[in-house]
C-alpha cells in the first residue's frame, strides 16, 4: 500500500481491464461447467494483470535505478523531470545529487495518467524527506514549459510523454525539451515501446546525437512482451 500511495498506479484502467476480463472468464468457466478454454483465458488475463501490476509498482523503479547508474550527477546538474507525477524519478535524482545540484519536477496532475498524484502530495514528501533544497515541483504543461532557453543540462521523463494527445502535442513537448536543454545536455526518456521510435525520429530532426534505444525486459512489460517499456538516451548537439 505504501508503494501505491507514494508512486501511484500508471494507466489504472488497463489494470482494471486485465483483472476484470480475468474475473469474467472465471465466471464463464463455472457457468459452462468448467470448460478448459475459459480456465486458460482466466489464467492468461490474470497473469497479464499481475505483470502490469509488477511493472507499475516495482518494475519502473528498478528500471530507473539501473538507468541512473549511468547518469553522472554533479553540483552543476540542473535537471528537469517532465511529467513527474508522484516524483519517482525526481526523488531518485535528488537523493543522488551532490550539494549544489538541483532537480525540478513538472506535471499537470491528471488522475487518469497516475492515481492520487498532486503537487501538494509531492511537496509534502519532499519536506518529509528533507529534499526541499535539492528539488522543487510546480504545475506546468510539457507542451509549454515555463523556463528560459537552455535552463537545464539534464531532462528525464518517465512514462509521461505518450499521454499527450495528439501526436502534434508530443512533438511540441519534445521541441520544448530541446529548447530548455543546454548544448551537450542529456535526455533520458523511459516510455512505452511504440512511442520511442517516434521520439527518436523527432530528436534526430531536432539535432540530437548519440541516440540509443534499449529494452528493459520483464520489469517494463505492461501485460506482456508485446507492450514493453524502452529507454531512450540522447545528447543535444547544439
Amino acid at each position: 500500500m505504501k508503494r501505491i500511495r507514494e508512486n501511484g498506479i500508471d494507466g489504472v484502467w488497463g489494470l482494471i481491464m486485465f483483472y476484470g476480463l480475468g474475473i469474467v472468464c472465471l465466471v464463464m468457466w463455472v457457468v459452462t461447467r468448467f470448460q478448459q478454454g475459459w480456465l486458460i483465458a482466466t489464467v492468461i488475463y490474470l497473469v497479464m494483470g499481475s505483470c502490469f501490476l509488477h511493472t507499475t509498482l516495482v518494475g519502473k523503479e528498478l528500471i530507473w535505478d539501473r538507468v541512473l547508474q549511468d547518469v553522472s550527477l554533479t553540483k552543476e546538474t540542473r535537471a528537469l523531470d517532465v511529467g513527474c507525477g508522484h516524483g519517482l524519478v525526481m526523488f531518485k535524482i535528488a537523493q543522488r545529487l551532490p550539494l549544489g545540484g538541483h532537480v525540478t519536477g513538472i506535471d499537470i496532475w491528471r488522475q487518469q495518467d497516475q492515481t492520487h498524484n498532486s503537487q501538494a502530495a509531492v511537496e509534502r514528501r519532499l519536506a518529509a524527506s528533507q529534499l526541499t533544497q535539492e528539488a522543487t515541483v510546480q504545475t506546468a504543461d510539457m507542451r509549454q514549459l515555463p523556463f528560459a532557453d537552455q535552463t537545464f543540462n539534464l531532462v528525464a521523463s518517465s512514462l509521461a510523454i505518450h499521454n499527450v494527445k495528439p501526436k502534434a502535442g508530443r512533438l511540441q513537448s519534445l521541441q520544448e525539451i530541446s529548447r530548455v536543454l543546454q548544448p551537450g545536455g542529456r535526455v533520458v526518456l523511459v516510455d512505452l515501446g511504440f512511442s520511442c521510435q517516434e521520439y527518436k525520429e523527432a530528436l534526430q530532426r531536432l539535432g540530437f546525437t548519440d541516440i540509443h534505444v534499449s529494452g528493459n525486459g520483464p520489469n517494463g512489460w505492461w501485460g506482456g512482451p508485446w507492450m514493453p517499456t524502452l529507454t531512450l538516451r540522447a545528447t543535444k548537439l547544439n
